[in-house]
């Protein structure tokens, strides 16, 4: 008899976290969420408007399951004028969201069961794939001490890995690698002949003075680009996104395996991703507005005790749990049952259960709230 997967070895601790405040919220009990990185931010009518016409002009039919010309298109020129690459539309594919392209790249380009080196803190969807897969998950664990930042020590006792995954800037520590750290993974990749999996959705939320450096300045070929309109334009929910590579057999291939499962991303949401890369206000407007709420919780949270590297971009604190716990998970629990504040433990992200993250998209007044109900909770 086939044996069943384990739930728990595929569920991030935080989904679980987000399933009991769900059953707390259906008695009627209010629920501050900060576990889950959905900004309470309104999408730009533009962009809706847009996919609506779309939608009455009849695109709503089956479609190419790369994209429409037209997008992907828009999505490379859009890369090619922010981040100064050279790509063209046969170098990108729609993709119904990056945590799809998760999947989709791993599944679709290892040849057989792959050894896949996850650097840490990462978002735990990683492990979940990989565990589904059969794969080997290969930690490579980052250091509070070194903030963040990828050293020659962390890759030290890494064997030969077929892919690697990386996300930069960091969820759940906010923070942007510097080019030391980019250069050592990308070193890594090249002496394994590694696909690099470079999950780089929240480049345009970066609010310091560090620069940004993408994996695919490099021209490394087997780079698979990840990016998402989801936090940049706050589209969370239409879930489109896209992948990037030189390699134009890597597009291919992970294309095919999108017409397989799922045929195509609706091509009026195609639409609505257009409008998107034209609108660099929108860009301004929300890292503005991220960057705002972000500073208040990180103060916020200072002011309480909490001991964490300030982040540099996104909107994401990745913090020390207090004392006396230890445990990030019973912390989370405690804290969702006693404050009503949902956070995510740090074994969501890796092995680090001294940790947690809290989200800081919320509106100020929702911060403050949940900024009172936390204090409230470390004095009882």
């Amino acid at each position: 008899m086939m044996k069943m997967k384990k739930e728990s070895d595929l569920i991030p601790p935080h989904y679980r976290i987000v399933n009991i405040s769900r059953e707390i919220e259906q008695k009627g009990i209010k629920i501050i969420h900060m576990e889950l990185g959905d900004p309470e931010l309104d999408t730009d009518k533009r962009i809706i408007d847009t996919m609506y016409e779309a939608a009455l002009k009849g695109h709503t039919h089956y479609g190419d399951a790369r994209g429409l010309p037209e997008f992907r298109d828009a999505v490379s020129r859009y890369l090619n004028r922010r981040l100064k690459l050279d790509l063209t539309r046969d170098n990108v594919c729609v993709v119904p969201g990056s945590k799809s392209a998760i999947y989709m790249s791993l599944k679709t380009l290892a040849d057989g069961p792959a050894k896949v080196g996850v650097v840490e803190p990462t978002w735990g969807i990683y492990y979940s794939f990989i565990r589904d897969l059969g794969y080997d998950a290969i930690p490579i664990r980052l250091k509070y001490e070194n903030k963040w930042q990828v050293r020659e020590e962390d890759l030290k006792d890494i064997g030969k890995l077929d892919f690697i995954a990386v996300i930069n800037p960091s969820n759940p520590t906010g923070v942007v690698w510097d080019r030391e750290s980019i250069e050592l993974i990308l070193e890594k990749a090249t002496r394994d002949d590694a696909y690099l999996i470079a999950d780089e959705i929240y480049f345009e939320l970066i609010y310091s003075n560090k620069k940004f450096i993408s994996f695919m300045h490099y021209n490394y070929e087997k780079t698979v680009g990840l990016y998402s309109f989801s936090k940049t334009f706050a589209m969370t929910g239409f879930r489109i996104g896209w992948i990037a590579s030189y390699d134009k057999d890597i597009i291919n291939r992970i294309a095919r395996g999108y017409q397989l499962l799922l045929t195509n991303v609706p091509e009026f949401i195609q639409y609505a991703g257009i409008k998107a890369t034209d609108l660099d206000d929108v860009i301004e407007r929300n890292r503005g507005i991220y960057m705002e709420r972000t500073y208040f919780l990180v103060n916020g949270l200072k002011r309480l005790g909490f001991e964490f590297v300030e982040p540099e971009a996104g909107f994401y604190i990745f913090s020390k749990v207090p004392n006396p716990y230890n445990d990030s998970y019973q912390f989370a629990l405690d804290l969702l049952h006693k404050a009503r504040v949902a956070i995510a433990p740090g074994t969501s992200f890796g092995d680090y259960p001294g940790f947690i993250r809290f989200t800081t998209a919320l509106k100020i007044e929702t911060l403050k709230e949940a900024l009172k109900n936390i204090e409230e909770f470390m004095k009882s």
